[in-house]
């Protein structure tokens, strides 16, 4: 019996599935053929023009995240030349930067200082930890000055704290001196070590670029490409020269290989498709055709010694006018190569991908062949969600419908709520239903919901009412500081934990009783408020009107000297307020004055010795004439 209403129940079920099944394979079927006949008869003249469009465009992106690493490195030499003039200005007159370069560097040649070798590998000196550094002091015609080694230690220490920051955006990182020094972060190679002892770095094009005579405009550079005999690196270089009060103190700089450079220009993400890197004078700077790249022989490649037809024919229209050359496509050049132009905006460097015209056109021809592959994924995608909609609208409502029936049976209201709020997804009359038994079961847990908050807000206002009661019952109610009675508290728990850090101060204001008598009890009111708000204000300190013009501190301090100073601090800012009290007998500022006497908590202390103590502090401060702080031994 059950069995038979169950496939009575799942009958109507199957063949709604069956028919809105063969339905969406009929639709889907007619609309993939029409796609693919349509994009068979239009998408072969519209291919090449496509395809250049899609090229360029992932050019475009290729090259802007280049320009975008060496956009980077310029403003990244800004960064390094500023922290360097900060600390220039500040550090530059430090007799112990002059130490530093006696004790870090030494002479491997006549004239020649370098950087110990310990600082490239790793050492520790005072608080720095050097790694990566070296330093190289060539021959110069004037001897070192203490301006001068305070500049070199300088970059060596800027180097070292900023260099690893930049390790994997640049080959390396360095300052430039026109004195023949150069100070390098690497971790590769110790350039100041390497380099040969008769290198005059001033004399190449390089540094000689940035000096005040051959660079009057002060402008930041990027060099061409050159060969590095020290390093064995092909690399162009970014220099940003610095001056100070008319002196060209360093050159922030930055060091790029062409490996680095050129990684990404020239490499392909489609067969057949080849690359070329040129510069204004047609030289090759890299391309995908080269095999292991420039060598130390030749400084770059060029029409005249590279034999590849294609790079002879784009180097030739090139040179023809470069200037008008930014993008552009050739499709002239040669009959079996699309040739797509980019220029370059640093260094003035031009970007060419050639891209076969037999591939486009495979390209063109394939495109039908795909949309009908990814049509028929489409049409078992769309199968499968309308079998996964059916099964959710149809059988999983039903089964819903009974397990709702099943808790309402159970009284279990909240769970009818919360299951109908997530899973409800029925429509028609299952839906009604459901929505029925949601708004049921709502309304009895809104009721019980409703009481536990004001059960909640009750105990939320008695928990307030407590502590304001608190509040009030530990505050003095004219000065709003602490009270005597949690004075008693504080300082019991103070002596049960015997913290010898812990201080206790027993403070008197100067004749007080001659103030209220001669300026009236209003005025001496407010004294004791303002005298409140500055004993309130010392730091890790709590402070408690004892009694009239009687005030208690305990303060925490590591030292007795620390409190000595905070009373001090104390005693002054209420000297500053200058309260009047001409009528004082102590001293002669005619101000009201506050009288300290001050203990710390001992192991064995009672309050009673405590107490006593600090009190005889204070009466030595009176007697010594007030205004004083006293503390006892």
């Amino acid at each position: 019996m059950t069995n038979s209403s169950t496939e009575r129940r799942d009958e109507p079920r199957k063949k709604l599935t069956t028919r809105l099944l063969w339905h969406v394979v009929g639709v889907s079927l007619v609309l993939l053929l029409v796609t693919i006949a349509t994009t068979f008869w239009q998408a072969y003249p519209q291919a090449k023009q496509r395809v250049i469009a899609q090229l360029q465009e992932e050019v475009e992106d290729k090259l802007r995240a280049n320009q975008m690493h060496l956009s980077e490195i310029e403003t990244q030499g800004e960064l390094l030349a500023q922290e360097f003039l900060a600390r220039y200005k500040t550090f530059a007159d430090d007799p112990r930067f002059v130490a530093y370069f006696d004790a870090w560097f030494e002479q491997t040649s006549p004239g020649v200082l370098r950087l110990k070798e310990s600082f490239f590998t790793g050492t520790q000196y005072d608080q720095h930890f050097f790694r990566g550094m070296s330093v190289f002091v060539g021959p110069r015609p004037a001897p070192l000055t203490d301006e001068l080694k305070a500049r070199i230690v300088i970059s060596t220490m800027v180097l070292n704290d900023m260099g690893p920051a930049w390790r994997s955006e640049v080959t390396n990182s360095h300052f430039s001196l026109p004195e023949n020094v150069l100070a390098l972060y690497s971790l590769d190679q110790p350039w100041g070590r390497q380099a040969a002892k008769d290198l005059i770095i001033t004399n190449f094009s390089t540094v000689k670029s940035t000096l005040q005579k051959d660079n009057p405009a002060r402008t930041p550079n990027w060099t061409g490409l050159y060969h590095d005999h020290s390093a064995d690196l092909w690399t162009i270089t970014y220099q940003r020269p610095l001056d100070y009060n008319g002196q060209h103190l360093v050159n922030a700089s930055f060091d790029v290989s062409l490996e680095a450079l050129t990684d990404d220009l020239s490499k392909t993400t489609v067969a057949g498709v080849e690359s070329y890197v040129l510069n204004e004078r047609g030289a090759l700077i890299a391309s995908s055709t080269l095999g292991n790249g420039l060598s130390a022989e030749a400084n770059t490649l060029t029409p005249e010694n590279y034999a590849d037809p294609l790079y002879q024919k784009i180097a030739a229209r090139l040179l023809q006018a470069p200037e008008s050359v930014t993008q552009q496509v050739w499709d002239e050049i040669d009959d079996d190569y699309l040739v797509l132009v980019q220029k370059l905006q640093t260094p003035e460097w031009w970007y060419f991908s050639v891209y076969p015209k037999a591939l486009i056109a495979d390209q063109a021809l394939y495109l039908p062949l795909v949309i009908a592959v990814m049509g028929c994924l489409l049409v078992a995608v769309v199968l499968f969600v309308v079998f996964y909609f059916v099964n959710r609208e149809v059988s999983r409502p039903l089964t819903q419908l009974a397990s709702m029936a099943a808790l309402m049976n159970e009284k279990n209201y909240a769970a009818i709520a919360k299951q109908s709020a997530i899973e409800m997804r029925s429509y028609g009359e299952v839906r009604q239903v459901l929505n029925a038994f949601r708004i049921m079961a709502a309304r009895f847990t809104q009721a019980n919901e409703e009481l536990e908050q004001r059960i909640e807000e009750r105990t939320r206002d008695l928990q307030v009412a407590n502590r304001k009661l608190d509040e009030l019952a530990h505050l003095d109610g004219l000065t709003g500081l602490l009270n005597r009675r949690a004075f008693q508290k504080d300082v019991e728990s103070a002596l049960k934990e015997t913290d010898e850090r812990c201080y206790f101060v027993l403070a008197d204001i100067d004749d007080f009783k001659l103030f209220n008598d001669n300026y009236g009890h209003e005025a001496g009111d407010q004294a004791l408020i303002a005298l409140s708000q500055l004993f309130n204000q010392v730091s890790q300190a709590h402070a408690y009107r004892y009694g009239g013009e009687e005030f208690v501190m305990l303060i925490r301090a590591e030292q007795l000297a620390e409190v000595e100073q905070r009373l001090q601090k104390l005693q002054r800012a209420i000297t500053a307020l200058a309260i009047e009290h001409r009528f004082s007998s102590k001293g002669s500022l005619e101000v009201l004055t506050v009288s300290f006497g001050c203990t710390g908590i001992r192991a064995d202390d009672t309050l009673s010795t405590l107490i006593q103590r600090a009190d005889k502090s204070l009466y030595q401060a009176k007697q010594q004439g007030g205004n004083q702080i006293v503390i006892a031994d």
